[in-house]
């Protein structure tokens, strides 16, 4: 979400400007620049948490940025560790890219590393075992490239579609550890693919000046040349990193100190952008009192090629399929879902292959929310017919399942359904059950609980049960669990 921060930057972008030393310890006061003002505590809060420190540059002709990058690890696996496997996404099928290893190395020191058979995952081997709590400096010199023109065909978020490139969890990324095991099996591309622990980034991107860089977090330096710039990046706490190089012109307003800001191609007195806008800036004032503030300055949302999604997200940056920003056809509830993913999904983590409705559900349940805020009674109780109708649907074809399963299990129409639909579903009869006051404190009070944590299936039901001090398990049984239909009373 690199922005126009730089304003408010002055002395401290001339001490930033310069080339980042690869093992220097970072000073937690960098990373407010991209932190709301009510979120700066948290930084200091999470020490342990994986650092990225990248510098590296972009060839918009080949389609390739070219990095060194050196990730601060801190062993919190509960086990002794022998080797490090990082996620590479490019080299999914789905992706149609590549990302190439140059150099590994250990606290400075050369080590060796392997791929698995699909090369989705580069395992670093340590020169040594490293303990519970240890700290570690694994630096990985690499080269990612994405496709051009594949946003119809393949991932339109790892894509140059001639007006934008975008990098999209272009980078190696440290795997996720669970009770002392490593998840490396490769992600299943019906849903979304980043299970990550939460972390800090510091990213300086050498670019062309005909484009602009739009990423997740805060622009703190800028230095240029006559035809190129040099742009240092900084993070919040937050899962995962993507930037887009563009040269589509923003359209911003400003919600509560966070900065709005859409891209998008020019259409009939800028309607798209500005409808685009419009959403993402309703959307986030009333999330923020809904769910708590947005920790981010900025959120960035980029209309972008791409036929495999409407909408997709990343922390303070959206994607958006172009179509649907010009047509303005499923534009808002899909802008307004992928804003509520900034809170289910990023500030509160969850597996997302293996129960993937537990963001999604929440997402789609915001469309509700934002409905009947907006709207009145009778506008959430169209977009809940329109869920109701889609259940049905999948109901007639014989095809209701337990909403919770591991995305192996679904089809993509039974994914988009049960996930999305009937979960948003459940909560609505979870809102009937518990009554609106104690369901708003319960939303409140879970983002509180697992903020920058990992929620699971059990979570939202622990803390109704402890907001509305009664039992909620069968009606989590009942619509989560077992293949029965429901409808809402």
């Amino acid at each position: 979400t690199a922005a126009r921060w730089l304003a408010a930057c002055g002395a401290l972008m001339a001490v930033l400007a310069g080339a980042v030393p690869p093992a220097q310890a970072h000073a937690w006061s960098i990373h407010h620049a991209a932190m709301h003002p009510t979120a700066f505590r948290d930084i200091a809060a999470h020490a342990d948490v994986p650092r990225y420190t990248s510098r590296g540059s972009v060839d918009v002709a080949t389609r390739t940025v070219t990095v060194e990058q050196h990730l601060e690890w801190v062993n919190t696996t509960g086990v002794t560790v022998t080797l490090l496997p990082f996620r590479l996404f490019a080299n999914l099928p789905d992706f149609a890219g590549q990302t190439t290893i140059v150099r590994a190395r250990i606290d400075g020191v050369p080590v060796g590393y392997r791929y698995n058979p699909t090369r989705s995952i580069v395992e670093v081997i340590l020169p040594y075992p490293l303990p519970q709590a240890a700290r570690v400096i694994v630096s990985l010199d690499y080269r990612t490239t994405i496709p051009s023109g594949l946003g119809q065909t393949k991932y339109g978020a790892f894509n140059d579609d001639g007006t934008t490139l975008s990098f999209a969890s272009a980078y190696p990324l440290l795997a996720m550890s669970a009770g002392g095991v490593w998840q490396t099996a490769d992600p299943d591309t019906k849903g979304d693919l980043v299970n990550s622990p939460i972390g800090l980034y510091d990213v300086t991107l050498t670019i062309p000046s005909t484009h602009r860089l739009v990423s997740t977090g805060s622009m703190i330096a800028l230095q240029q040349t006559p035809t190129t710039q040099t742009v240092r990046v900084v993070s919040g706490l937050q899962r995962d990193f993507a930037f887009v190089l563009t040269t589509l012109l923003p359209t911003s307003a400003t919600v509560a100190g966070t900065r709005v800001t859409v891209y998008a191609a020019p259409s009939e007195e800028n309607r798209a952008a500005t409808e685009t806008l419009t959403a993402a800036t309703q959307a986030l004032r009333l999330f923020n009192a809904r769910f708590g503030q947005y920790p981010y300055r900025e959120l960035d949302v980029v209309a972008v090629d791409a036929e495999s999604f409407y909408g997709v997200e990343y922390p303070g940056l959206i994607l958006m399929q172009d179509r649907t920003v010009a047509s303005g056809k499923r534009l808002e509830s899909t802008v307004v879902h992928e804003v509520a993913h900034q809170w289910f999904y990023n500030l509160v983590g969850n597996d997302v292959q293996a129960e993937a409705w537990v963001d999604e559900s929440l997402a789609t349940y915001a469309q509700v929310i934002y409905r009947r805020a907006y709207g009145g009674e009778d506008a959430a109780e169209s977009e809940l017919a329109e869920l109701q109708r889609q259940y049905d649907r999948l109901v007639e074809r014989e095809l209701d399942a337990p909403v919770q399963q591991h995305m192996r299990a679904y089809t993509l129409y039974t994914f988009n359904v049960l996930a999305y639909a009937k979960g948003a579903l459940f909560y609505e009869a979870l809102r009937n059950d518990i009554g609106p006051d104690a369901f708003d404190r319960m939303l409140l009070q879970y983002v509180s609980s697992y903020r920058y944590a990992h929620a699971d299936s059990t979570s939202m039901r622990d803390v109704a049960t402890t907001i509305c001090a009664c039992t909620v398990d069968a009606l989590f049984a009942t619509w989560i669990h077992p293949s029965l239909q429901r409808r809402l009373p």
